[in-house]
């Protein structure tokens, strides 16, 4: 029978590789990718949200679905920012007041 030895190994928190890309990633953003897609594109449209990103290829279309910690290892920049969101929903997603109205000037 094995004695019960105390557990040695630690737990480090591993560095996360954070790049200047932001994930509040939304449908219509472009985005470069640290590495080429073998078609030769770096570049590519965001066409679904959620748990998973969905991707397309700006050079030959194909579509990709990445997890959010991936994208965020592998994404380098974002070219264009898609369509914002309703006023109020960005507010409530970002923890501010919306913002007021040129009607109340």
């Amino acid at each position: 029978m094995r004695s019960a030895r105390p557990c040695t190994a630690r737990t480090v928190a591993r560095p996360t590789r954070t790049s200047g890309v932001v994930l509040d990633v939304r449908v219509g953003d472009v985005l470069r990718l640290r590495r080429k897609h073998p078609c030769g594109g770096f570049d590519w449209d965001v066409v679904r949200v959620g748990a998973d990103i969905g991707l397309r290829c700006r050079e030959c279309g194909r579509r990709v679905l990445m997890d959010r910690p991936t994208l965020r290892r592998r994404a380098q920049e974002l070219l264009e920012r898609g369509p914002a969101l309703d006023p109020a929903i960005e507010a409530a997603l970002n923890g501010g007041a919306p913002p007021a109205s040129d009607a109340a000037e």
